[in-house]
């Protein structure tokens, strides 16, 4: 999709639509002289401080900017009766869809109300090249699932002004900080995150897993709440997640205002269970594969007001591996090399080969990587052998095909090498590490954002804190490299959070590993999992090749070392086909404004 050209003229509409469940919050709308603004999603921001936001932009397309970019995680409109400026967050938990008709353009908060004007067509293209290359969840193309819409990335807003309708980039933030100036601004956007949602809300839950995400957030809740907040630890007996489950139980008796609740799984929670139970959302999500475990964890917290979750830490708070290829230039020699020997030694891989994948990287644009994506897709599937695994070393490029695609027909495979050549032609993406870690940011909160969806079915209002405006600002301003390192886990939010919660939540340097569930999942489903392929949506669509799906989930089921991604990403879309055949419309709220 062109940036900055027209795509539609002789417009003389422009409306929003706000469907239910997609805005993680409340609506809010304000009108400063002839502008009228709507806003979407958690907006802690008073009436004067967005009326002033609103009236000094010149324009509303710098309004949106000026709106857009304060506290919170929200979508935002401004209209003035001749220009109609429209964008979802900066993360991409709040998203845009549009269409075109005659003489005008319909805005969404999700694609169903649109597509469903048009009998839900589905893009089989569009879902090939989903299911290859995880870019295009964080909507690179603008192509979503259904035919006859578009997706608004998050980096981009829709303008409408004097007929024409066109695509704008978002003003990117270049601004650079170090490191002490972001962990002060951290520490403040995060704290406000937490105080503004904990101290409105009539109760408060929170997970806590022990982990340095979920921990924190609910470690900070209790500075502003009176009573105790129960503290949702899941705790599962096929894991080896032992850890967790000890680091929980030690920080919450050293906290008096957190009251754990511990969560025991089953064989029922095991992931492949009951997934044609999982609710539709508005594309396949990875939760309908652990929905038993999803509703399981989750049901001490029904019925609360606020639900905190640790979604989303991981990509803000840290980068992808390629921040190897920002260190491997002068001036950061050496710690590019200890960087790479430490992860060599971490993963037990030559260090040779890292360091020949990270300047590798470093001599790759983004551009140049999709056109290679799409290179291999248009070869025969070079499926692995059995038993083989990644290296690490694999991670360090600016984007990779999924595992499903080793499955892909020739023909899907194809038809999703034309989508990434068309994307690498049009991205307007910034090469580098830091463009990267953007790219990972929107990618998890795409995913994120059909977990909320989820929880609000299991009657669970859920809240990230970690996708914040603020909080992703303070941190995306360091540089990748400055702000990971191979020796300590999260040393930003170590920094920020210095004096506010417990110096041994930092300390920890292990982490809960939930693949032995899956594992045991696929054994205990085998049969159920067999009949999904055996009438496989996917397979009459022409997207992949059943048979070999099958054998990759015999490979599963016999213990041996299997692409259980892949698999997870096979079975979650097969699911959402079938709820297609009779998917629930959210309901809808429509504002209407001239452009």
């Amino acid at each position: 999709m062109a940036v900055g050209k027209p795509i539609a003229e002789r417009i003389d509409r422009c409306s929003l639509v706000l469907a239910e469940g997609r805005t993680s919050g409340r609506v809010r709308r304000l009108t400063s002289g002839p502008r009228r603004a709507v806003l979407f999603g958690e907006c802690p921001a008073s009436d004067e401080t967005l009326a002033r936001a609103l009236t000094e932009a010149p324009i509303p397309a710098q309004a949106v900017t000026a709106v857009g970019s304060l506290p919170g995680a929200y979508g935002v409109s401004v209209t003035d009766g001749r220009e109609t400026a429209v964008a979802g967050d900066l993360a991409g938990l709040v998203r845009i869809w549009f269409r075109r008709d005659e003489n005008a353009v319909a805005c969404a908060t999700s694609p169903i109300p649109l597509a469903a004007a048009d009998g839900l067509r589905l893009d089989r293209d569009a879902l090939a090249a989903w299911m290859f290359c995880s870019d295009f969840s964080g909507g690179i193309s603008g192509r979503p699932l259904f035919k006859g819409i578009t997706e608004l990335s998050p980096d981009r807003m829709l303008v409408v002004r004097d007929g024409r309708a066109s695509v704008l980039q978002r003003p990117r933030c270049r601004q650079r900080t170090d490191f002490a100036t972001a962990s002060a601004a951290l520490r403040r956007a995060l704290s406000a995150a937490v105080e503004r949602r904990v101290t409105r809300a009539d109760s408060v839950t929170a997970d806590f897993s022990g982990g340095l995400d979920s921990s924190s957030l609910a470690l900070l809740a209790t500075r502003y709440r009176t009573t105790s907040i129960p503290a949702l630890t899941y705790t599962d007996a096929f894991a080896a997640n032992d850890d967790d489950t000890g680091y929980a139980t030690r920080l919450a008796t050293a906290a008096p205002g957190l009251r754990q609740v511990l969560i025991k799984g089953n064989a029922r929670t095991l992931p492949f269970t009951d997934m044609i139970s999982a609710p539709f959302t508005d594309h396949p999500s990875l939760d309908a594969v652990i929905h038993g475990r999803d509703r399981t964890r989750l049901l001490p917290a029904t019925g609360s007001a606020l639900h905190l979750v640790g979604d989303g830490g991981d990509v803000v708070l840290g980068a992808p591996l390629t921040y190897l290829a920002a260190l491997a230039r002068p001036g950061t020699l050496r710690r590019f090399a200890r960087e790479s020997a430490g992860w060599a030694r971490l993963r037990h891989r030559p260090l040779h080969r890292v360091v020949r994948a990270a300047l590798a990287a470093a001599h790759t644009s983004y551009e140049d990587t999709l056109i290679a994506l799409a290179a291999r897709l248009e070869k025969p599937s070079e499926a692995p052998s059995a038993g083989h695994a990644p290296a690490m070393e694999h991670s360090i490029v600016w984007s990779s095909l999924n595992q499903s695609a080793r499955w892909g027909t020739d023909d899907a495979r194809g038809a999703a090498a034309d989508l990434l050549l068309g994307a690498a032609k049009d991205s307007t993406d910034a090469d580098g590490a830091d463009a990267h870690a953007m790219r990972a940011v929107r990618r998890h909160a795409f995913m994120t954002r059909s977990f909320v969806q989820i929880a609000e079915d299991l009657g669970v209002q859920v809240a990230a804190p970690f996708f914040d405006h603020q909080v992703i600002a303070a941190c995306m301003r360091l540089p990748t490299a400055e702000r990971v390192s191979v020796d300590r886990a999260k040393p930003l939010l170590a920094s920020a959070m210095e004096g506010l919660l417990p110096a041994e939540l930092f300390d920890r340097r292990t982490k809960g590993d939930y693949t032995a569930c899956e594992y045991h999942g696929v054994r205990r489903n085998a049969a159920a999992l067999r009949a999904l392929l055996h009438e496989s949506r996917l397979g009459d669509l022409g997207i992949i090749r059943p048979d070999l799906v099958l054998r990759e989930l015999e490979t599963a089921v016999d213990g041996g070392h299997a692409a259980m991604a892949g698999l997870e990403e096979v079975f979650a879309t097969e699911v959402w086909l079938r709820n297609l055949d009779d998917p629930p419309i959210p309901a809808t709220v429509t504002v209407t404004a001239k452009g």
